[in-house]
């Protein structure tokens, strides 16, 4: 026998047309419900297909409402790539005035250092008039000519350093102009981030207030069993059965269990997932 679901109709008033079969010895772990010999729910046809009516229209709901929340899942995620930009070019700029800092501050500790080394050169220069003897007349050239090298040296680097500081300029105001673009193009795609984000939380409102509405309608124990496959597959309790197939694990059902799919007259439930499977109404 193949598997079905224990039901009832969307709005309870046929419960009293229904006997519960015995139910088999094994349970799916997923349903609660016999994989052997599932509870059969034996009812007029008009208040099966009146069920089976209720649970199609309650999975388009979730369905919709499932795309809803992946679709307000992601706009967080698009507002930190936003944000993230704008981190990236800020941070460009601000390692491109950190160099440009350091470069500065180390020119003006040279520039100072030139100008210890040019005050010592002079002093020298000032002492070789009151020299007396040919060695020491030698030694104080050496010591001019090696302080006149090291201030030479020091002022090379000066220049390689101001030339530097003069490349750093150029990029800046480039950096800074990705920088004002970043922060202009995230307002306005925050902007809209913003509007889409509560029209679908508008969308999303009405759905969860219809969903309430055509859950409540449900009998106790259908809509338990419904919520209880809807928590632990993917908010998915009610699949289609497409192309022999079940719509939501992708498992072959065999011929009998098409037979009685046609026959819509009580939802089936899939061996392989737990799910409701209907046969949609476009394929009888």
């Amino acid at each position: 026998m193949p598997n079905r679901l224990q039901g009832a109709t969307a709005s309870g008033r046929i419960a009293g047309a229904c006997r519960r079969a015995a139910p088999g010895p094994r349970t799916h772990p997923f349903t609660g419900m016999s994989v052997e010999d599932v509870p059969v729910f034996r009812c007029m046809s008009t208040g099966m297909g009146e069920l089976l009516e209720h649970l199609w229209a309650l999975r388009g709901l979730d369905e919709e409402v499932a795309t809803l929340h992946a679709a307000l899942e992601r706009f967080p995620e698009q507002r930190r790539a936003l944000e993230q930009r704008i981190a990236d070019e800020r941070g460009r700029l601000d390692r491109l005035k950190s160099r440009l800092g350091a470069l500065q501050l180390g020119r003006r500790q040279i520039e100072k250092d030139i100008e210890a080394l040019a005050d010592q050169e002079r002093k020298f220069q000032g002492q070789l008039p009151a020299v007396k003897k040919n060695e020491e007349y030698t030694a104080l050239l050496k010591e001019i000519a090696t302080t006149k090298a090291k201030r030479s040296d020091l002022e090379t680097d000066v220049l390689v350093r101001l030339e530097e500081e003069e490349e750093i300029q150029a990029q800046r105001p480039g950096i800074e102009a990705a920088v004002k673009t970043a922060e202009h193009d995230a307002a306005e795609r925050t902007r809209q981030i913003d509007a889409e984000e509560q029209v679908d939380r508008a969308r999303l409102a009405e759905l969860e207030a219809e969903r309430k509405l055509q859950i409540e309608g449900l009998d106790a124990v259908t809509r338990g069993r419904y919520e209880r496959i809807r928590a632990s597959r993917d908010a998915r309790a009610v699949v289609p059965i497409l192309k022999g197939a079940c719509g939501g694990c992708y498992r072959a059902q065999p011929p009998q269990v098409m037979q009685e799919a046609r026959r819509r007259d009580r939802p089936l439930v899939c061996d392989g997932c737990g799910r409701m499977l209907i046969l949609p109404p476009e394929a009888i």
